[in-house]
């Protein structure tokens, strides 16, 4: 795997993460891992993504679940002992809804779509510093335009502040911390560290009530991931460019 870039999705079983491995898989350039909460599920997704028509070699499954720090820990070591480097780290493991009260659904929402992106990053961050191909050193962070503050203080928008405070308000936060590793890393050895939108896509996630198809979201992912620096990094970027924060 010497010439190929190293690639971690977290969430990657399902929705926009598993076009976005089979996106990254069939480009030729990228060994992926399937990063799975149920090792099975992520098995089953790289054997349905090899039924598809993507190289068997470039794709691999391995147990990530971003609200359990020894799961972390072990996929970390799992990447390290295989190949001894990371090159892409891809952030998109998320829920929009959780049972229980309010505040157990704000717990839970926020340890999976900002907490464990913070682990999962601090987790593999000494990986991506042993990266030195070319498009490597890359953190990426999939976000939402509803984590905007400009476009939900716009109260006769398409989504006003007072709609989804549980699931934006973690995008919100997660924006913020793209914007400090972004700026812990921006002089460190080359690092890019982008945030996304991928649209509202029909997914897991949105109760497949979107209106984009996963595919396209998932390409929004690899814009991020492989952009020239000045175009993504320390924003949030969608299909036609940067969005407010």
């Amino acid at each position: 795997m010497a010439d190929k870039l190293i690639v971690l999705v977290t969430g990657a079983n399902q929705g926009i993460g598993l076009y976005a491995a089979q996106q990254f898989a069939a480009t030729g350039k990228h060994h992926v891992f399937v990063g799975s909460r149920d090792l099975a599920k992520g098995e089953k997704a790289v054997a349905t993504l090899v039924a598809e028509g993507v190289d068997k070699e470039s794709l691999e499954a391995v147990q990530l679940d971003v609200t359990s720090d020894e799961s972390i820990e072990a996929a970390a070591k799992i990447v390290l002992e295989k190949y001894g480097r990371l090159d892409i780290l891809a952030n998109n493991a998320g829920i929009s809804s959780a049972p229980g009260t309010k505040r157990a659904e704000l717990q839970q929402i926020y340890d999976t779509n900002v907490f464990g992106a913070v682990i999962a990053t601090d987790a593999f961050l000494p990986l991506l510093r042993k990266s030195t191909l070319p498009g490597g050193k890359r953190i990426v962070f999939v976000s939402s335009s509803l984590g905007s503050l400009t476009f939900a203080s716009d109260l006769k928008g398409q989504f006003p502040g007072k709609l989804f405070l549980q699931y934006r308000s973690s995008k919100t936060a997660l924006n913020m911390v793209l914007v400090s590793y972004a700026s812990m890393l921006d002089d460190e050895e080359g690092f890019v560290v982008s945030g996304l939108c991928p649209g509202y896509c029909t997914t897991n996630l949105t109760n497949y009530d979107g209106y984009k198809d996963p595919r396209d979201g998932a390409k929004v992912i690899l814009m991020a991931a492989e952009g020239e620096k000045k175009d993504v990094h320390c924003k949030v970027v969608h299909e036609g460019g940067a969005y407010p924060w």
